[in-house]
């Protein structure tokens, strides 16, 4: 469909519509207008301040004369109840004009006023006493909330110091991803498929059961692809073990999907022909995000051939950056294509295993890390093994979020998200820093402006749910629940209206 066909179907719409730009916006603004908020927080109350909410005449006369030589609203009775309760200020909740005056001409919140008091007054009796006065349209206390930090009820989960580090191990407070900020905001989707080319994993751990894809054993030629030495298993729990099931503990990316790959012996050693031939496999698979805790120090062209083959064909790799070799990075962590990951322990320090050099991407929690092993256990290893499905997990989280992202962004958001430790700026030992996933998550791109159907790509087949976005937002949710409303917002205003049509066209 050529542009100026998409543009006619647009203007047709339109105009079988029989709405103007400035009847679309304003239907759209009287819906958003009309919506009620939640009246009562969870939680304490304030017990400096309460909210006023007063009648326009007299908000009209409080606009008109601000500043007082002592707080007034020149209305008797408030007047005499504000000197009886000690009030020491008041205050607009709104300490700005909003954009829309046509929406905040008569609106509640701009008439609403804070009352301040000395700490510890009984904020709720003072409400309910000026609640009663007229000229009041509403009292009501301020509740008092806080970050909402998702901590899920895994037995286990405060043995995960990475996740969430409050100094359980001995280590500092902080030193860790953000975890459960990050959860706050997504925990995965089954849609997202982590490759985790390893010693295989066992598909009915209790962590793990109903999300394991069975992939292909490279080394052994079959589909046998359990895990008969455990540390496939134990980067697998790390990477999306099941959280908050009531059982052992939380992976970062929960209700992500693991394919399980083996190309290992029993004993963990591997020929890099047999990793060559498992990246191919789960790229072809389909698989978007490869974690391989492995190293090797050969780096035979034909693992890079594949490396590069798997990049080319969208997926995100990343790997270790080995173990006890100084200054050297593993393979196939060194490459270009493929995200060099180095550990960290509690204390946000280097621990003297893990490779560093130039090729160093990221670091991640790995000393010590407590995750699942073989015969559905649970137990604690060491090295950059464990700190790489800590960033594997969290790619899958913002593919999550948005399945348009390329493994190119994907990889350059991690490394900018980053909490930098160690030398200032990017070092060899950290790379760009210690990953933290609540400030990735928060700060990666939910979509593409103007793709309505969520389908990566904005062309005709945008114009229908875009009208119905601007018409029915509501509408548009309910058959669209994994696409953002705000990507109608075509014009970066931060309100969906009429405006929008122009450029919208121009987008497509």
């Amino acid at each position: 469909m050529s542009r100026r066909v998409e543009t006619i179907r647009l203007a047709f719409i339109l105009f079988a519509l029989g709405s103007d730009a400035a009847a679309l916006a304003e239907n759209t603004r009287t819906h958003i207008a009309g919506r009620d908020g939640i009246s009562d927080a969870p939680g304490a109350a304030a017990t400096t301040h309460i909210l006023l909410r007063l009648r326009p005449d007299i908000a009209d006369r409080r606009a008109a004369n601000p500043d007082s030589a002592e707080p007034s609203l020149d209305a008797g009775p408030i007047d005499a109840a504000l000197r009886a309760w000690g009030v020491t200020a008041i205050c607009d909740v709104l300490a700005f004009t909003p954009r829309h005056a046509e929406l905040s001409e008569n609106s509640r919140v701009a008439r609403t006023v804070k009352l301040h008091v000395a700490p510890n007054t009984d904020t709720r009796a003072m409400a309910a006493a000026f609640a009663t006065l007229p000229g009041v349209e509403l009292a009501e206390v301020d509740g008092v909330g806080e970050i909402a930090d998702t901590i899920p009820n895994d037995p286990s989960f405060a043995q995960l110091w990475g996740m969430r580090n409050t100094g359980q191990t001995g280590g500092f407070p902080g030193a860790d991803v953000d975890a459960p900020k990050a959860w706050d905001i997504v925990t995965g989707d089954a849609a997202v498929v982590i490759a985790m080319i390893d010693t295989g994993v066992q598909a009915d751990h209790p962590d793990l059961n109903g999300k394991v894809i069975s992939g292909r054993n490279t080394y052994a030629d079959d589909d046998n692809t359990d895990d008969p030495h455990g540390h496939g298993t134990h980067t697998a729990g790390t990477a999306a073990a099941w959280g908050n099931n009531g059982v052992g503990v939380a992976g970062m990316a929960w209700a992500a999907s693991v394919l399980a790959m083996r190309c290992t012996t029993d004993g963990g050693t591997y020929f890099e022909s047999d990793l060559a031939e498992a990246i191919i496999w789960a790229a072809d698979y389909g698989a978007p995000i490869m974690s391989m805790s492995l190293q090797s120090y050969t780096g035979s062209q034909t693992l890079q051939d594949a490396v590069n083959y798997a990049f080319g064909a969208g997926c995100v790799l990343i790997a270790a950056n080995g173990n006890n070799h100084g200054n050297t990075i593993a393979f196939p962590a060194k490459w270009p294509n493929c995200m060099g990951i180095a550990a960290t322990n509690a204390f946000d320090g280097w621990p003297s295993y893990s490779n560093y050099g130039p090729e160093t991407d990221v670091a991640a929690p790995g000393d010590a890390i407590y995750s699942l092993n073989k015969l559905s256990g649970y137990s604690t290893r060491s090295g950059t093994s464990m700190a790489t499905p800590h960033v594997s997990g969290l790619a899958a989280l913002l593919l999550s979020l948005n399945p348009c992202l390329t493994n190119a962004e994907i990889e350059t958001h991690l490394r900018t998200s980053t909490e930098d430790i160690g030398a200032a700026g990017f070092d060899e030992k950290f790379g760009y820093g210690r990953i933290n996933a609540f400030i990735a998550v928060s700060t990666v791109s939910t979509g593409v402006v103007g793709d309505m159907n969520c389908d990566c790509a904005v062309d005709g087949f945008d114009i229908e749910p875009f009208i119905q976005a601007l018409l029915d937002p509501a509408g548009y949710t309910a058959e669209h629940p994994d696409c953002d409303l705000m990507r109608a917002d075509a014009n970066g205003d931060g309100a969906i209206d009429g405006f929008d049509i122009d450029a919208f066209v121009a987008l497509l």
